[in-house]
């Protein structure tokens, strides 16, 4: 019988072995690497929702609900101002993702990869690493009745009181704007990043060749390629902006929040079974963002099927049949757009100002004093925050960068892993207040304290997929013969990756690493829920200052919530560029 088994077993190994190439199963460091990102990827997102199941049913024993029960869909649905929650988080989620989609749209129309695009990729670096919750305060000091907008306007007409209006708005419209300005630019990025991998010189030569202009080809062949190549990025956006609470809470309508700034009060709430119809809120925040983002998926494939059918149907004009109108069109978007880079560069200027003002009343355009009294007061508070804000940011985007360059070296070997991007923006596309508030019901059930361990995961699973994006252009140009002469020399292929590819791609690194350290200083929600209030950061602080009295307090905290990622951006575009990036094809 023993030599029967043995056989069998034997049989069995060799036609494993015969079924499945040999070292395919090989547990190199690479396949587990990926398997460790998968699961910091999967693992909290899966816990998060799986965390939010039980209270939703009415079940949390450590606070004396053993049974189930439809008392925590009671007291959701009997909470008051949920409908003009609902309609503001429509508002504002779809409007801002609109308008920064067509703003992307135009710099695609009228500006990439002309100098003036250049130009303004330059001026919109900081805004891009500015966190949204510093851009917020900006807007709103900019835009406000006695704000340096209005000043700049009424200066002409010696106006001595501030005029009236509303700001923020009761039906979203500033936070819809705010978000705009914001997410715009992370989109231009990630356009450009698609054009990188198209063959545009060889597309539009073509084209060219036919007759047709350039703006002409940039409509009717790069746009629908670029806009199909961003889907996941807009997505991205739409879900941020559904689901976004720092901004909505500076920008939204005060006595209304939306649903996710709803969430946060009920989570915070001094009564813990306040949790009980945040947790049916966070699934149902979590279906509204996946149903929007379907209806959104679906409108998107029907404008770029007509689009084709357009394309097709419509044989364009000659270039030079009506080049002014083409011109005045292109001058008119270059224009917005500058319009646009100059109100976000502005409400920078504004953070710096505030932040050194001892007296600045309407309508002076500048501060009649100036002191740094605001900054010896508020840094005496800050010093542990912007400790924290710091140690945290380095840590996290130290590791998104390292598994970003790892997850390229495992594509390498096996290609693209087009099931690896999707969970890579897994938690982009879900709502932060809906999988945290269940992550952090799941991290506690296992018996873990909220502290920095669960921040830090928190931040990395946001962290790790723009690190990812911002490197994917860079690392896919490199020009890949010199590491092939390395080879082909004896080199190991860790000596090929530490010498040859990291040595030359250093720029694009610290810039990954700058966007990943951008993206750990602002975040809000991950730190609030999973640290407990054990971790403040700078993002923390300065909002919970955003409620106070004194504005030169919160402009000092968001000045250096903004000036930190600003610094640490600005030291990697200082980075000497390698020469080893083949040229952009277009």
């Amino acid at each position: 019988m023993g030599a029967t088994l043995s056989q069998l077993t034997q049989w069995l190994a060799e036609r494993w072995r015969a079924e499945r190439p040999a070292g395919r199963l090989a547990l190199t460091p690479a396949r587990l690497l990926r398997w460790a990102v998968l699961l910091l990827l999967l693992g909290p997102t899966a816990l998060g929702l799986a965390g939010l199941v039980a209270p939703a049913l009415g079940l949390w024993p450590a606070l004396g609900f053993e049974e189930v029960s439809a008392i925590a869909w009671q007291r959701w649905w009997a909470l008051p101002g949920l409908a003009d929650g609902l309609r503001l988080t429509l508002v504002s989620g779809i409007g801002g993702t609109l308008l920064a989609v067509l703003l992307t749209m135009g710099w695609l129309a009228a500006a990439a990869g002309t100098r003036f695009g250049e130009r303004l990729e330059r001026l919109l670096a900081p805004v891009l690493a500015m966190p949204h919750l510093a851009l917020a305060l900006g807007l709103l000091w900019l835009a406000a009745p006695s704000g340096v907008l209005m000043r700049l306007l009424l200066a002409p007409f010696e106006v001595l009181a501030p005029p009236q209006y509303p700001l923020p708005d009761a039906h979203g419209i500033t936070l819809a704007l705010g978000l705009a300005l914001k997410e715009a630019p992370f989109l231009m990025l990630m356009a450009q990043t698609a054009l990188s991998r198209l063959p545009v010189t060889a597309q539009l030569q073509a084209g060219q060749a036919l007759g047709y202009s350039i703006p002409q080809l940039r409509w009717r062949i790069l746009m629908p390629q670029v806009m199909r190549a961003i889907a996941l990025p807009i997505g991205a956006v739409l879900a941020y902006s559904l689901a976004v609470v720092d901004v909505a809470q500076v920008l939204g309508p005060t006595r209304t929040p939306t649903l996710a700034v709803r969430l946060v009060e009920l989570w915070r709430d001094s009564d813990p079974s306040s949790r009980l119809p945040a947790s049916v809120g966070a699934l149902l925040l979590a279906l509204l963002v996946i149903v929007v983002m379907a209806l959104g998926a679906a409108v998107g494939r029907y404008l770029l099927n007509r689009h084709r059918d357009w394309v097709l149907d419509n044989p364009a004009p000659r270039a030079a049949a009506r080049p002014g109108r083409k011109g005045q069109r292109g001058r008119v978007i270059r224009v917005l757009l500058g319009t646009v880079t100059a109100v976000s560069l502005l409400a920078f200027a504004v953070i710096a100002v505030q932040s050194l003002a001892r007296s600045w009343f309407f309508p002076s355009l500048l501060p009649a004093r100036w002191g740094l009294e605001s900054w010896q007061q508020a840094l005496s508070g800050l010093g542990g925050a912007f400790s924290n804000s710091l140690w945290l940011a380095v840590l996290v985007a130290t590791l998104a960068v390292m598994l970003s360059v790892a997850v390229f070296e495992r594509e390498r070997e096996v290609g693209r892993l087009r099931g690896f991007v999707v969970c890579l923006y897994l938690p982009l596309l879900l709502p932060q207040a809906s999988f945290l508030f269940g992550f952090q019901v799941g991290w506690l059930s296992l018996g873990a304290d909220p502290g920095w361990v669960g921040v830090v995961i928190g931040h990395l699973l946001f962290a790790l997929p723009y690190a990812w994006l911002t490197l994917a252009g860079p690392w896919a140009r490199f020009d890949v013969r010199l590491e092939q002469a390395a080879r082909l020399l004896g080199r190991s292929r860790l000596e090929v990756l530490i010498g040859i590819r990291l040595r030359l791609m250093l720029r694009p690194l610290a810039i990954s690493w700058a966007v990943a350290f951008a993206v750990s200083i602002a975040q809000y929600v991950p730190t609030v829920v999973l640290g407990g209030g054990r971790v403040p950061t700078l993002t923390t602080e300065t909002l919970a200052l955003a409620t106070g009295a004194d504005p030169r307090l919160t402009a000092v905290a968001a000045c250096l919530q903004a000036c930190l990622p600003l610094l640490i951006f600005l030291l990697a575009r200082a980075v000497p560029a390698g020469r080893a990036l083949a040229p952009i094809r277009g």
